[in-house]
Parts: C-alpha cells; sequence; structure tokens
C-alpha cells in the first residue's frame, strides 16, 4: 500500500491576505506557545543547568516533547483540523520510520567511516562495564527520540505548515530552518560551521515532509542519526560533550574541516557530502513511495 500524498491544501499558500494573516498569526502563536513551556521547563530546580545527567536530560526532552505535541492538539481543537495536516498522518507511519531510522545511521556511520579513512578518527571498545553500557544503550534510544521527536514537531510541524499557507513552502521551509539553527545556537562548543550544517540538515527533513507527506521518515532520521553519533561511536554532538558509557570510544585526531573538532562530525566538510545524499534519498525514494 502506498503511502498518500499529504492533502493538497497542507502546504498551499491560503488565497486571500486575511487567509495569509490568519496562518502566519497562528505560526508565531504556536512557536510562542511551544518556546514558553520549553522555558518554564528548563527553570524547573532538577532539569536547570548544562551539565544535566542523561537521565534528567531525557526527562528534559520528553517534557518539552510532551509540550509540543499537546499545543498540537490544542491547536488541532481550536482549528477543527487534524494533525494528520501537520505531520502525523498515520498511513505507512511505521514503514517511514523505519526507513529514516536506517538512513540516519546509515549516513552517520559513513560519515564516521569516510572521516576515519582519511585519517581523522580511530575506533577502539568502550571501557563502561557491559551492564553499564546496555543501561546507556536504552537510556539513549530514549533521549535520542525524544529530541527527534520534540524538534521535528516544535520545528517542522503545525508551525512549517502555517508558515507556508503564509507564505509558500520554500521561504516557509528556509525560516524553519534558520530558526532551527539559532536554537542549536546555545549548545557548548557550537560554531557557525555547525550552525550551517544544521540549517540545511534543516531545510532536508522540512523537504522529507512535503515529499513523504509526514514527519515519519524525519522523525526517525532525526533520531537514529543522533543515537548514532551519541551512543555508538561516543563522538560530541553539536557542540555537546561526549560521555563515558557509549559502545565505542572514537577518539578525533584530524584536521577540524575534517572531523569537525569540539563540535564534532556535524561541523565536517563529509557531513555536507551526507546531507547531497540524503536530499537526493529524499527526492527520489520518497517521491517513488507516494507516487
Amino acid at each position: 500500500m502506498m503511502i498518500p500524498p499529504p492533502p493538497s491544501d497542507s502546504f498551499e499558500i491560503r488565497p486571500t491576505l486575511a487567509g495569509r494573516a490568519t496562518a502566519l498569526g497562528l505560526a508565531v502563536l504556536y512557536f510562542a506557545i511551544v518556546a514558553g513551556a520549553v522555558v518554564a521547563w528548563t527553570f524547573l530546580p532538577a532539569l536547570h543547568g548544562n551539565q544535566l545527567s542523561l537521565s534528567l536530560q531525557l526527562l528534559q526532552e520528553a517534557a518539552w516533547a510532551a509540550s509540543a505535541l499537546a499545543a498540537l492538539v490544542i491547536m488541532a481543537a481550536v482549528r477543527h483540523e487534524s494533525i494528520s495536516r501537520w505531520g502525523f498522518a498515520t498511513n505507512g507511519a511505521w514503514r517511514d520510520f523505519r526507513l529514516g531510522l536506517t538512513t540516519g545511521f546509515a549516513l552517520m556511520a559513513g560519515s564516521l567511516g569516510v572521516i576515519a579513512i582519511a585519517g581523522g578518527c580511530r575506533f577502539s571498545g568502550g571501557a563502561a562495564p557491559i551492564g553499564r553500557i546496555m543501561g546507556a544503550a536504552v537510556l539513549y534510544c530514549l533521549y535520542d527520540l525524544a529530541v527527534g521527536l520534540f524538534e521535528e514537531a516544535f520545528f517542522r510541524s503545525f508551525f512549517l505548515v502555517q508558515l507556508s499557507r503564509a507564505l509558500s513552502f520554500w521561504p516557509a521551509a528556509i525560516i524553519t530552518a534558520i530558526v532551527f539553527c539559532l536554537a542549536h545556537g546555545g549548545n557548548i562548543n557550537e560554531a557557525p560551521l555547525g550552525l550551517v550544517v544544521a540549517a540545511l540538515g534543516g531545510l532536508v527533513l522540512a523537504y522529507s515532509f512535503r515529499r513523504a507527506g509526514a514527519l515519519w521518515f524525519a522523525i526517525g532520521w532525526h533520531a537514529a542519526y543522533d543515537f548514532t553519533e551519541d551512543f555508538v561511536f561516543g563522538v560530541p554532538d553539536s557542540g555537546n560533550a561526549v560521555r563515558q558509557d557509549t559502545l565505542l570510544h572514537t577518539t578525533l585526531h584530524g584536521p577540524t574541516w575534517l572531523t569537525g573538532g569540539k563540535i564534532g562530525p556535524e561541523a565536517s566538510v563529509v557531513t555536507f557530502a551526507a546531507l547531497v545524499a540524503l536530499t537526493v534519498f529524499v527526492r527520489f525514494r520518497l517521491s517513488d513511495r507516494q507516487a
């Protein structure tokens, strides 16, 4: 069974100025509601600070994801419109999600493989006991899934659809990519090249929503890409430091343009090639699936 394309008016620009103004206002309102909830959760005593344990980071991301989804439900009730139009159609969801998981793992593992072949990194086994590594695997899996769900729901669901209805799809996608990039600016050790990669990645994931008709591919890709980076190889993720309980220990020792340095492989030139590969995959593979 092929996945149907999104409803014809999901991203279609509204024909009247009043309709466009309404869509723009709804986009800003949704963003403000979720951003306010994120700030509120961040300043809870248990979740405040930059050195949270992995379990507390999981709790924080889960709270943010719940806030973004709750705001979607509220908007659906107010607008009398199904959230299937905002990236959460159920047809083919598991199939899209699996495809995203596979692609996310392949691109991060492939990028690090290329960096290793070029002499930029070396892999070794993790030093933690197997029990701790297995426990960390579960926490990382849940954490990165929460990250993927939150960031896709926040930046590329209702927000992207309503901006598209106000401005048309590509201007809206560029705006959401820029906002996504700026949101990563608060990460420790983040740098301009890493922010550019974040913006381009956000743009490609927005494109995948339009091609697939839903966000399940993007959520799966996002979660698997981060999980492979965080746990499987144990490298810095968008400037965030590496934790100890990872499957592998990867030493980055080549030039920064190749390895990404303290930012991690997301700031490597290899990642630009990976994003090109992802764009081609989305254009042809997801297009064929909704034909």
